[in-house]
């Protein structure tokens, strides 16, 4: 039976990616029924919002859904997919194709993921008065013997670390660094906090990682501090297999590792739950350059190809990367940022022809 497929364009030139992708699902004649609701900022006057009912029911009843960017309008949009949903895995590849722009002497061969916790850390903000602060916690003091009072006029922020959140992260990146291992790679998990600074909440991701680890005695473990890690990324690619991090540390280190290997116009995502997953860049809505059909829609494409996994088309999804790998060896049909002159359909046409 045909997987039921919701794709929401979302703000900016997440429309426009989207669209480049699902004309390759379509015309690929993937066992897919591809649904496209209304969504998005170019709703919002028709609607009164840029998530309509239609758009939620359908997202409810998929089996994967496909998503542009999301801008200010959508953030409704990006609430349900993370928080409704529960999606508490984002796993960003970060791999090289030969011919596409790296600022690297030697991108060759780096095929790294970053696993990063979706629902917890600083992400959404948890934040207020410090003097509020201050009243609820009067006693406290921090390392240097600071109470809260005396830092005066200003504002906070909480970030969240929990047991459970971080055991089911950690296993996710595990099964993960062995379902890699089984296809080639080195069979790593990389865990990345900031132990030394954050010695409560890093240190229990820390630890939690570390016991978790212990039930897949076939896998290589190291530990980073994000500061570290970022320094590693840069010089030692290559010896990276699958990061797993806290919300805002594997956000800022995977928008490092885009720009390894090409840009984020190249780097894809994938954000599962238990039950359900959605797929999108890692770049945002760029409105700067929304509407000139110039955006690069191979992040989309990538995720796509993820989405297929996903539904079990290993095959196709396979095809399908392999169709953008050839574009940019060939280097004949890229966008702006690759230093070709295609435009974003003109690029998915390029690819649609190699997976054909």
């Amino acid at each position: 039976m045909a997987k039921l497929v919701v794709v929401l364009g979302g703000d900016g030139v997440g429309p426009e990616v989207t669209e480049a992708a699902t004309h390759i699902l379509r015309q690929a004649e993937y066992p897919l029924e591809i649904q496209t609701p209304p969504c998005g900022e170019e709703v919002v006057d028709e609607f009164g919002t840029a998530f309509p009912d239609e758009a939620r029911e359908l997202c409810d009843k998929a089996d994967a859904i496909l998503f542009g960017s999301t801008g200010e309008a959508s953030i409704l949009i990006m609430a349900y997919l993370r928080y409704v949903l529960k999606t508490y895995a984002n796993v960003r590849p970060m791999k090289y194709y030969p011919g596409s722009y790296s600022p690297l002497a030697n991108p060759s061969n780096i095929d790294f993921v970053i696993v990063r916790e979706n629902l917890e850390g600083m992400y959404p903000g948890r934040e207020g008065d410090i003097s509020d602060l201050a009243q609820a916690l009067p006693d406290y003091r921090d390392l240097v013997g600071k109470k809260f009072a005396d830092f005066g006029e200003g504002k906070f922020a909480i970030r969240i670390i929990t047991k459970e959140g971080t055991d089911r992260i950690a296993r996710f990146a595990c099964e993960l660094a062995r379902k890699r291992k089984k296809k080639g790679s080195m069979g790593k998990v990389t865990c990345v906090t900031k132990q030394n600074m954050l010695r409560e909440s890093c240190g229990l991701f820390k630890a939690r990682v570390e016991q978790v680890l212990k039930d897949y005695p076939e896998l290589e473990y190291e530990h980073f501090h994000v500061d570290d890690a970022a320094r590693r990324l840069v010089r030692f690619p290559q010896k990276m297999d699958v990061i797993v991090a806290s919300n805002m540390f594997g956000d800022i280190l995977s928008d490092l590792g885009a720009e390894l290997v090409g840009g984020l116009g190249i780097a894809p995502s994938g954000c599962y739950s238990d039950e359900k997953a959605y797929f999108e860049s890692v770049h945002g809505s760029a409105p700067d350059i929304a509407g000139k059909g110039i955006v690069n829609p191979t992040a989309t494409i990538l995720s796509a190809a993820m989405m297929l996994e996903y539904l079990g088309l290993e095959r196709e999804a396979s095809a399908l990367e392999n169709a953008v790998a050839s574009v940019y060896r060939e280097r004949n049909i890229l966008t702006r940022d690759q230093g070709g002159t295609a435009t974003t359909m003109q690029f998915a046409q390029a690819v649609l022809k190699k997976n054909t």
